[in-house]
């Protein structure tokens, strides 16, 4: 079918303009801020927000990220993209000049670089061999594109009206009094060389070049418009030349290459995240998806929290898992402040990057195709609702759990505290059930000791201590297999923070 997209191949997916509901409980718009300064720029967030939810695309991905870990290969296209960029902002102060010969200079030196870039882009793609579909049919459309702008005489008027353009030379005498100009006829080295040694530079200027009879601003100098006006009447063809141009080629960017040149930054801007994060010494895999496969991992660990302490020597720990190839859910229990929420949001990052076809956050991930993500974590309650936490609790389940979706990835953390054990017992239990029946994955995690009471569908999960006193038990933050134990460990925390009674009647004496 050819080439059409670099994130979306030949679907009919459309990015999405608003943020998924889950992004927030799993920290996903904090870590978005971090590529997003990588791609420089590029608005990629709606990129980010839209899940492919196919096993083709996400495959079709994971080959185009595989081959651009070729170095030569990456910065190609960044070095590509930099040069289409100044070419549309040529293109654009085109448009907006007034002047009629101004317009129609920025027209060729816009169509100039847009140009150069497809040549130098297509020699590199030459040179290098794709695993990538992706990536091979851009090769293809690219040399099928610069034919057809051959063909079309583009690359031709292009040649030649930057040959008459060349023909332009004058020499500036400045007195104390007045600028004399003068037309030469001298080579553009001579030119330099000239004013490299009125400098009093010697370097090599071989290479150097001078362009651009307006350089910066859209409205010429008067002195600009007294050059032009000279040369406007002793070499008049050379800007008939360039008007023809203008009226030629109005138009000469591919949509597609444009769209490309948008669309990379998704794999450049997540490359930049992905070697800064390796080297604060954590790893990424890719993943391993199919519609029938065990969900297991190792090495699991928050993203958000390692670049939250980037500046200090705080060292997050890693998880592994293993559910069972039936559709189930992990109940994580254990002592406060124990890594359970910090484990499950690590889990719903890994899942979203191998929905997006990206690296993940681990040494190895292997899991079943997911349709979509739904999460529920615990929020502040909001006094001016009138409502209570629980009504507000349920109120965000409402919607989550009406959708007519199957095979979501689950993450349901803390629900139901301000109600009673039993109650909450109960509701935990019927909202586990609406999920499963629905073949979803996912955790659930509690305090509640009776919801982690393993069956089929409920794997227990507990988070765990050191070996010691009660009152000295330090968290690991590892999450193991193993009935819940009924203990929260509190005595530590309320040692901790100088909480017991003594300390309290210590502070109010």
């Amino acid at each position: 079918m050819g080439f059409n997209s670099i994130l979306y191949a030949n679907s009919d997916i459309k990015p999405a303009e608003t943020m998924p509901a889950f992004f927030q409980d799993l920290q996903l718009d904090y870590l978005l801020e971090f590529i997003e300064n990588f791609a420089k720029g590029y608005d990629i967030k709606s990129y980010y927000y839209t899940l492919p939810a196919s096993l083709d695309l996400i495959h079709y991905r994971q080959q185009i990220f595989n081959d651009l870990t070729n170095h030569t290969l990456s910065q190609a296209l960044r070095n590509f993209c930099t040069s289409l960029q100044k070419s549309c902002d040529f293109y654009a102060l085109s448009q907006e000049s007034e002047g009629v010969i101004q317009s129609a200079t920025y027209h060729l030196k816009a169509a100039t670089m847009y140009l150069d870039a497809l040549a130098d882009l297509n020699t590199v793609l030459d040179s290098c061999q794709f695993s990538s579909g992706g990536l091979s049919d851009f090769k293809e459309y690219i040399s099928l594109h610069i034919s057809d702008l051959k063909s079309t005489g583009f690359e031709a008027a292009v040649i030649r009206a930057n040959e008459f353009f060349a023909q332009m030379r004058f020499q500036l005498t400045i007195e104390e009094d007045r600028i004399t100009i003068v037309e030469e006829e001298f080579t553009e080295n001579d030119c330099i060389m000239g004013l490299a040694n009125a400098l009093g530079e010697y370097a090599d200027m071989s290479e150097a070049k001078l362009h651009d009879i307006y350089p910066n601003a859209l409205e010429p100098s008067y002195l600009e418009a007294e050059l032009i006006n000279m040369l406007k009447r002793s070499k008049p063809d050379i800007f008939k030349e360039i008007r023809s141009f203008h009226t030629a080629f109005p138009i000469f960017y591919a949509d597609i290459i444009l769209t490309f040149k948008d669309e990379i930054q998704f794999y450049l801007s997540f490359m930049d995240f992905k070697e800064r994060t390796e080297a604060l010494g954590y790893g990424f895999c890719t993943p391993t998806l199919s519609d029938e496969i065990p969900f297991k991992g190792r090495g699991i660990y928050d993203l958000a929290l390692v670049w939250k302490h980037t500046h200090s020597n705080y060292t997050v720990i890693s998880n592994d898992f293993n559910w069972t190839a039936k559709p189930s859910f992990f109940v994580v229990t254990g002592p406060n402040q124990g890594g359970k929420t910090t484990f499950a949001r690590s889990m719903g990052q890994a899942v979203y990057l191998s929905m997006m076809g990206l690296p993940v956050n681990g040494t190895e991930l292997t899991l079943p195709l997911f349709c979509d993500i739904a999460t529920h974590f615990e929020a502040e309650e909001v006094l001016q609702s009138n409502s209570g936490k629980l009504k507000e609790e349920l109120n965000r389940l409402k919607p989550m759990m009406h959708q007519d979706k199957t095979r979501q990835f689950v993450i349901l953390n803390e629900l139901f505290t301000t109600a009673t054990t039993h109650d909450a017992l109960i509701m935990g239990r019927k909202v586990m059930e609406h999920f499963l029946s629905k073949h979803c994955y996912g955790i659930y995690v509690t305090h509640i000791q009776e919801l982690a009471e393993e069956s089929d569908s409920i794997i227990s999960l507990v988070a765990q201590v050191e070996e010691g006193e009660t009152s000295d038990k330090k968290r690991t933050y590892r999450m193991l297999p193993m009935k819940a134990q009924g203990y929260g460990y509190s005595d530590s925390l309320v040692k901790q923070f100088e909480l017991d009674y003594e300390d309290i009647i210590r502070r109010l004496s």
